[in-house]
């Protein structure tokens, strides 16, 4: 009943703010297309708008967030200037048009509902950023980020490119119009998916990509490990097979898989279970960014296939909102968390994932950094920058915002980055002496292994939980409290 309701106040207040900002005339619409930007003109049938539902998380009920309520069938049109890229035809299933949904998440609860997040997916693959007519590059899912108003997904996705991972998701920054309405920047890119031609490769019978997803209590499928369990506000939720597709020998494989993982952590051994270099690829990439979001940056994992030749792999970056907001020189709390997998890759007895993680930035700072550097310079007298600064300000008049410039962007990020890297580096350079300067877990305290370990509700646990408060009693019967 409670998510009826909140269905019926979304329709409502849809309809009633469409009543007072369709104000645009074709003049407003031609500065739009005039811009220098790609314009994404989607036309729905009927006019049908594609809506949200509030939901709450089931053991908590202050938690809200959005998932979508309806796919809306559509018209897909990307025009540069006068020339027209792509045109996806009238819908018709599976031949042509596209449907296009909410990408609901804390973003789409906290957005104008005619300014939200969409997915699109065609009816039939096409690449979407039209490079050149090549067939490698078609696929039906897309995403249309709200994040053209800042430029962290533009450099996180360049520092991706720099630091060779796996798979970086190709963009245009456009503006989009749905229905005759102007609604706003947006990011035009790949979505994460199984692609071996262009996104992430992974085998199509025995492969897995997961997520580490804060928002499992919204998907129909999931599982937890060692780790994310009850006391987590985390499980695993499914990208590759799709949750649909999913069966349990699947779920029975990945999932002991990852436990093994994740007790490897401790033991020491987990070399045999991750790719120590995409590993440290990612954590460096956060660390030189600054993340300060650890849950919601966006952890997908992924295994080749079933085989012992492979192992877990972190195959993208994903979701930079939180970039540059810890204080410059400091490490991402993705680093320092001890709920999250690198805190106990650093600090374990085997130092081969620390070593790996110092060597790649002594390796390749300079590059790093220089090549990240002269990107941002680079971009700042573009083409699309320049027409970046004009869509902001139809972008901000068209909704009341107060979405900076792009210069200053550019500035304050070049500041941020002056003043982080060379802080970060002797942060850097301190981990070979004393991991992360963080004190060691008292999971990889061998002195402590044999003991036992209570809640703090006095019930026994076979070892320390990952969040909240436990009870650690030595063989002389002190009790520690312990406080994560």
């Amino acid at each position: 009943m409670q998510n009826n309701r909140n269905s019926l106040m979304i329709k409502l207040l849809v309809s009633a703010m469409s009543l007072l900002n369709l104000t645009l005339s074709a003049t407003d619409l031609n500065q739009v297309r005039q811009a220098g930007l790609h314009v994404v003109e989607i036309t729905t049938i009927d006019g049908e708008e594609p809506q949200g539902q509030i939901i709450t998380k089931p053991d908590n009920p202050n938690n809200h967030n959005m998932t979508y309520l309806n796919k809306v069938p559509c018209r897909v049109v990307i025009t540069l200037g006068e020339e027209t890229l792509y045109d996806s035809g009238p819908y018709q299933k599976k031949a042509s048009g596209a449907t296009i949904r909410i990408n609901g998440n804390t973003t789409a609860y906290y957005s104008n509902p005619l300014n939200m997040p969409y997915n699109l997916k065609l009816e039939k693959a096409a690449d979407l950023l039209c490079r050149n007519n090549d067939d490698k590059f078609k696929d039906k899912n897309w995403r249309l980020l709200k994040d053209a108003v800042s430029l962290n997904t533009i450099v996180g996705l360049k520092l991706s490119q720099i630091m060779e991972i796996e798979w970086t998701s190709a963009y245009v920054p456009c503006n989009v119009i749905i229905n005759g309405d102007y609604r706003g920047c947006y990011l035009l890119m790949e979505n994460v998916k199984r692609n071996e031609l262009c996104r992430i490769n992974c085998d199509s019978e025995s492969g897995y990509i997961v997520e580490k997803d804060p928002y499992w209590w919204k998907e129909n499928l999931y599982f937890n490990s060692l780790w994310y369990t009850d006391e987590s506000i985390y499980r695993w939720t499914w990208k590759y097979p799709d949750e649909d597709d999913v069966t349990e020998a699947q779920e029975t494989y990945i999932k002991q898989y990852i436990e093994n993982m994740e007790q490897s952590l401790s033991e020491g051994n987990y070399e045999q279970f991750i790719d120590i270099t995409s590993f440290a690829k990612w954590l460096l990439s956060h660390d030189i960014l600054g993340t300060r979001d650890a849950g919601g940056s966006n952890m997908y994992i992924k295994k080749f296939d079933e085989t012992n030749n492979s192992r877990l792999e972190l195959p993208c970056l994903w979701d930079f909102d939180s970039s540059y907001e810890v204080a410059p020189g400091s490490f991402s709390r993705l680093h320092t968390l001890s709920n999250e997998y690198f805190y106990a890759l650093m600090n374990s007895s085997n130092r081969a994932f620390a070593t790996a993680y110092v060597t790649l930035w002594n390796k390749e700072k300079e590059r790093i950094v220089s090549q990240l550097t002269d990107f941002i310079n680079a971009y700042a007298i573009s083409d699309e920058a320049k027409a970046l600064e004009v869509s902001r300000k139809l972008y901000n008049e068209r909704f009341g915002y107060m979405y900076g410039s792009v210069s200053n962007d550019i500035k304050s990020t070049l500041q941020w980055l002056e003043k982080h890297i060379e802080a970060l580096d002797n942060q850097i350079q301190l981990i070979e002496i004393s991991s992360t300067g963080i004190e060691q877990p008292i999971t990889n305290n061998k002195k402590y292994k044999e003991q036992k370990f209570y809640r703090i509700d006095g019930v026994e646990i076979d070892r320390p939980v990952k969040h909240g408060i436990t009870i650690y009693r030595n063989s002389n019967g002190k009790s520690i409290k312990i406080s994560n």
